[in-house]
């Protein structure tokens, strides 16, 4: 029996009337109060160091209303979920638009040809350049992260990809470097040329290597700034028209994310290329007090409301998290392989847990199809190998060895009292689930954590590091996800 499809009409479909909220009465801090002057009577460039927890959006949406009636205004979001909540709660003459969004308007304009965004574009040029064989999946999924963050990160040169390969662990796939990276290149022609199809990182790219000219505003607003990645800042700063003004908000302190393209001082070359001036938004709303004084090692200007809460910072071992982590709870680590210890643990204790990092867990069953190994013993031999390979090719070029380390731990870990390699890949499918699940316990990278808070956060002390600024803003980072009650765990 064939079953007729119900389809919903035109009006069940079509997207729901925006409904905006109303502005908000607030008692607005000394801070606040000098960014809205500035928006208001101002001039020149501005930009806001926004520290954790200190009421950004808050912020911002108020300062839309202190701009000049008729001024355009236009508010570059940094994803789609942060779009749709300033939606609500920007006044009608702001128009809020993910980055990519005016990227595609840009192209549309300059290709008429362009039609919905085709996420099979670099897929097919992918399979055209390397083949479609099974066996080939492993490849063409690493050429194809290779062109994609070559492109946000506006690199077109070998030497740039080469480096790029290691910064974001990019498996060449027994290729070598010199032959992947030509491969690379001669997709990313091959993407140039193809201006009838557009796909989510071309919407960025394009408009630079084309340079091409985005809709024109008065006013630029700018979030998340230390998260740019190079495409994303140039296009966001080519929305200006000639006497606009722009106002960037963001956290050099939160900046944790070069890994995925942006750069661990885009604030501070923000600032530069826009001859910007800074004021500070210091008051957090966020952690209570003694929080905050443990966060000042770090970041000396984080001040606590004057409202906050006393709160907790307890100073434990490894035995007693057990006794005192609860679903909803966050435990967070530098590196990867203790929270894979930590989860089975709590999952053998009868405590609900999962890891944060789908990704990671794919990158893990990636390597296991790699080394083409039928049994555990086997595996930690190729893997004890591979382990040494690339630590010294890292050394070798002058690169932080540290992932590579973490990985192979990951493994061991994995692998500790299993039978067989299946045994070791349903442990992988049991720990890694992405979600903010408040009836488990949450193990996360400190990376993977930012924008997110508890109530009660653990922090494996151990794994934290003091090598470099990046590093002392995971430090930073972890401390301030906490609202009551923080946990350093050594």
């Amino acid at each position: 029996m064939i079953v007729k499809k119900s389809f919903p009409n035109k009006k069940e479909w079509q997207k729901a009337p925006l409904v905006r909220e109303p502005r908000k009465v607030c008692q607005w801090s000394e801070y606040q109060q000098a960014i809205f002057n500035d928006i208001e009577f101002g001039s020149g460039n501005t930009h806001v160091d926004a520290l954790a927890g200190s009421g950004k959006t808050a912020t911002l949406v108020e300062g839309f209303y202190h701009m000049p009636e008729k001024n355009s205004v236009l508010m570059c979001a940094f994803n789609k979920s942060i779009k749709d909540e300033l939606e609500t709660r920007a006044p009608e003459k702001v128009s809020v638009k993910t980055i990519h969004s005016i990227g595609y308007a840009a192209c549309r304009k300059a290709f008429p040809k362009i039609g919905a965004p085709d996420d099979s574009k670099l897929e097919g040029y992918v399979k055209a350049e390397m083949g479609d064989e099974q066996e080939d999946f492993d490849l063409r999924s690493s050429i194809y992260k290779a062109v994609n963050l070559s492109k946000l990160n506006l690199l077109d040169q070998p030497e740039q990809i080469d480096g790029l390969l290691d910064q974001y662990d990019i498996d060449t796939c027994e290729q070598t470097r010199e032959k992947f990276i030509d491969h690379t290149l001669r997709i990313m022609a091959a993407c140039k040329k193809d201006t009838n199809r557009i796909d989510f990182s071309d919407m960025i790219w394009l408009p630079f290597v084309y340079n091409l000219k985005p809709q024109q505003f008065d006013r630029v607003c700018i979030d998340e700034a230390q998260d740019l990645n190079a495409a994303q800042a140039n296009l966001a700063l080519n929305s200006i028209n000639k006497s606009g003004r722009i106002l960037s908000c963001g956290d050099h302190f939160q900046s944790i994310y070069n890994f995925m393209g942006s750069d661990s001082d885009s604030i501070n070359k923000l600032v530069a290329r826009c001859n910007s001036k800074r004021l500070p938004l210091s008051i957090t709303y966020r952690c209570a007090k003694s929080i905050v004084q443990l966060a000042q090692t770090y970041v000396p200007q984080i001040e606590a409301a004057p409202n906050a809460e006393d709160g907790t910072v307890n100073y434990i071992i490894n035995s007693q998290i057990e006794k005192l982590i609860k679903p909803g709870d966050f435990l967070l680590s530098r590196v990867n392989a203790p929270l894979l210890k930590w989860c089975l643990s709590l999952l053998k204790s009868g405590v609900p847990a999962n890891i944060q990092g789908r990704d990671l867990g794919g990158t893990l069953m990636q390597m296991i199809k790699k080394s083409k190994c039928k049994k555990v013993e086997s595996f930690l031999s190729w893997l004890k190998d591979w382990e040494e390979m690339e630590a010294n090719r890292m050394v070798k070029a002058k690169r932080d060895p540290s992932l590579i380390y973490d990985k192979a731990e990951c493994f061991r870990v994995l692998a500790e009292g299993t039978n067989s390699l299946t045994d070791v890949k349903n442990n992988i499918d049991k720990l890694f689930h992405d979600g903010d699940d408040k009836n488990r316990v949450i193990l996360s990278s400190i990376h993977k954590s930012k924008g997110m808070e508890r109530d009660n956060v653990f922090v494996l002390s151990k794994t934290l590091r003091s090598s470099s600024q990046e590093e002392k803003n995971l430090a930073y980072v972890a401390i301030t996800r906490a609202k009551k009650n923080l946990y350093m765990v050594s």
